[in-house]
């Protein structure tokens, strides 16, 4: 076959006995949020299965990505005052069921490992998702600040989460984080969006005479913010066991450090600006081998084995980026090899094809070893 076997058969016995270790001390999910999810469990019948709850949840939130590059592919214009609407909808329905499906599954006895890998990459993906509709509704202009924004905030946060676990064994969320707490502040802006409509990010408060800040930019402000809180909160256990060996810390992070070396040198040595009109493909495309690679990370803390960050796929499409930019120099006319924006769509269609793949193949060998459907109960208790 073409798909791949991601567990080698020695680490089949630690997938089939994995027991997830989370931790949420949310005071919004544990006051309001999840008791909205208890309701929405207590109204499903025992037969759902909580991956289809997942997958529902995440498929929700797609329809609202999908809205955001039909009406505007560039994302160089207003959206309808309706569609920021159902954004918020759609934003709001997916953490229902995010929070719902592990109720279920214990409601049910059915918590798998497959459960909490479907549960973590759709919430990884969902995260780079969630900070494109961001760019968008709120009138984010790509700057080279903004953008570094957008790619740490859009990423790092919930890769600290799951580097965390690795180091502890125990997926943590804190008192205010950036799922419990981010979303609903997220929803709520994007409601005050469709009130008043985008152009209201645009406005100004004056500082002083000669000061002024857009309503885009604090909220860009409160955004770092909450995601410097997220990722201490996720780092502070982990340095504090490497006991604070810089070299140390530093190699743990070896691939957001290069993500974060391609980014920059794709930023300021693009001879044509490649990001300031496409900055968005750009992040699609990191982002689906960004929630590869997170996937892969949580089957290894599944089942023990060893793992290792780089891969054959960051390679190609960070070494092609890399490679292209240097060729500029070698070139009479000084643009690159390659054409950039070509070369950005050839490894979007090579980062989903290896994405889907990906997926299909662990769906498909965890439920050959753990016997289970992935979308159905198949053996009720």
């Amino acid at each position: 076959m073409l798909l791949k076997n991601y567990v080698n058969p020695q680490y089949y016995d630690n997938l089939r006995k994995f027991k997830y270790s989370g931790q949420n001390l949310s005071i919004l999910y544990n006051w309001i949020l999840g008791d909205i999810a208890q309701w929405v469990v207590d109204k499903l019948p025992r037969t759902v299965a909580p991956n289809l709850i997942t997958i529902t949840g995440f498929c929700n939130l797609l329809t609202g990505f999908a809205l955001i590059l039909i009406l505007n592919p560039m994302f160089d214009k207003d959206l309808p005052q309706w569609a920021s609407l159902y954004l918020a909808w759609t934003i709001f329905v997916y953490q229902t069921l995010d929070n719902a499906d592990g109720k279920q599954a214990r409601r049910t006895k059915q918590s798998t490992a497959l459960g909490m890998l479907l549960d973590h990459g759709s919430d990884c993906t969902a995260t780079w998702i969630a900070g494109l509709l961001y760019i968008n509704a709120f009138k984010i202009t790509f700057t080279p600040f903004n953008m570094l924004t957008a790619i740490a905030v859009s990423f790092l946060g919930f890769y600290f989460g799951v580097y965390c676990q690795q180091h502890t064994g125990v997926f943590q969320l804190g008192v205010i984080n950036g799922v419990d707490e981010g979303l609903p502040t997220l929803q709520l802006f994007l409601v005050v969006t469709a009130i008043m409509s985008s152009q209201f990010w645009l406005n100004e408060i004056q500082i002083t005479n000669t000061l002024s800040i857009q309503y885009n930019t604090i909220l860009l402000g409160i955004t770092i913010t909450g995601c410097i809180v997220t990722i201490f909160q996720f780092c502070y256990p982990v340095f504090k066991k490497m006991n604070w060996n810089i070299l140390k810390i530093l190699k743990s992070l070896s691939l957001p450090i290069t993500l974060m070396i391609t980014f920059l040198s794709l930023t300021y040595l693009s001879p044509t600006y490649v990001l300031l009109k496409w900055f968005h493909i750009y992040v699609i495309t990191i982002g689906l081998q960004w929630s590869k690679m997170i996937n892969l990370w949580q089957l290894a803390i599944i089942t023990k084995e060893t793992f290792s960050q780089f891969s054959f796929s960051w390679a190609f499409i960070l070494g092609s980026i890399m490679l292209n930019l240097i060729s500029q120099y070698l070139t009479p006319n000084g643009l690159c090899f390659f054409d950039e924006v070509q070369l950005i769509f050839v490894l979007l269609v090579f980062s989903f094809l290896s994405y889907m793949h990906c997926v299909i193949s662990i769906i498909h060998q965890l439920c050959e070893v753990l016997d289970i459907y992935a979308f159905s109960i198949k053996y009720p208790q």
